[in-house]
């Protein structure tokens, strides 16, 4: 009697699960069918589709993502909406802890594949937008500290980018518009929501020292024309002194044609020494973070012996015109 209770008890899990999955494969493909494909414009990083809703109703939108990859989606509407980001089995995706709402959504994807993205209206008909956009990874190459890239850019269009970097590093960003007269609008924020250079500021560069180590979003937005622009992305290595030292070294293998940037902070009316070996095809540029020139490229020579103006940090920059060497830099600061 036993066994045949049991066997019962599993003819009918079994057939509950057949039910479920029935019913869930069946729900997976209505919503794929009846779904937008939401594709980017080649080189894009973001795309903008609108549409109405009456009240209650709910549009359904699907696109494809990259495991690892950040996804910022902001849903625009006068009236109450909801928006909901899931996945291919319906999970519904938890956004970064404090940074979205119910028409945000900012995250990091767990695999490669399709994504669902709902827009839900309230009591009421509405109109809405919806911007998704996935930036460009920016990776550097083992021991560089720059990374330099560049695109096209059509009137008004943006191009987002995210780099990671630690808390204390020094990022230095620079968009440069290859055609004279174009505007280039710079904004960076990190991925807490932390806004370190705003879309209200004048001119396309940005340096200053980071509050988190996290992921920064980088976007880069045309003006009136349309450009080609070059955007360089610096992290450069801290020089630090043991304890009780005055003098530190770095030992960094240079390819050809290639810069290295470091920074050290020093104090007012200190000497400061660098000597670089070998110097072959080297070049050694100082410059205050206030934007003092200690020496300038068109000064020679790879080393350097001066008193400091201010306190604050240092930027020392080593250009590589010869052919790929390894160099020793040391600096000293009493």
């Amino acid at each position: 009697m036993k066994q045949h209770n049991s066997l019962r008890v599993l003819l009918l899990v079994a057939a509950t699960a057949l039910i479920f999955s029935t019913i869930w494969s069946t729900t997976i493909a209505q919503a794929a069918t009846s779904s937008t494909r939401i594709r980017f414009d080649k080189g894009a990083t973001s795309a903008v589709v609108s549409g109405d809703l009456p009240a209650n109703g709910s549009a359904h939108y699907v696109l494809y993502a990259g495991y690892g990859q950040l996804m910022d989606v902001v849903l625009s509407a006068p009236e109450l909406v909801q928006l909901k980001v899931t996945t291919t089995s319906g999970h519904v995706l938890t956004p970064i802890p404090g940074i979205s709402g119910s028409t945000g959504f900012r995250g990091y994807l767990p695999y490669s594949g399709d994504y669902y993205i709902t827009v839900t209206a309230g009591s009421q008909a509405v109109s809405y937008s919806l911007n998704v956009f996935i930036p460009i990874r920016i990776r550097f190459a083992k021991g560089a500290t720059s990374k330099t890239l560049t695109a096209h850019l059509n009137a008004h269009q943006g191009l987002d980018y995210i780099a990671r970097a630690a808390n204390g590093q020094i990022l230095e960003v620079n968009a440069t518009p290859a055609i004279s007269g174009a505007t280039l609008q710079l904004i960076i924020y990190g991925v807490d929501g932390t806004v370190l250079r705003s879309g209200m500021a004048e001119g396309s560069s940005f340096i200053g020292e980071l509050p988190l180590s996290e992921d920064y979003i980088i976007s880069v937005r045309a003006g009136e024309a349309a450009t080609d622009f070059t955007l360089q992305v610096i992290v450069p290595q801290t020089i630090r002194f043991a304890s009780g030292a005055y003098s530190g070294s770095v030992n960094t293998y240079l390819p050809a044609g290639h810069t290295q940037y470091y920074v050290l902070g020093a104090g007012k009316d200190q000497t400061m020494k660098v000597a670089i070996s070998p110097k072959t095809g080297l070049k050694l540029v100082i410059e205050g973070m206030d934007g003092t020139v200690l020496k300038s490229a068109n000064s020679g020579g790879a080393s350097f012996s001066g008193t400091l103006p201010s306190t604050q940090d240092y930027f020392l920059t080593v250009a590589n015109t010869g052919n790929s060497i390894s160099y020793w830099m040391t600096v000293t600061i009493r």
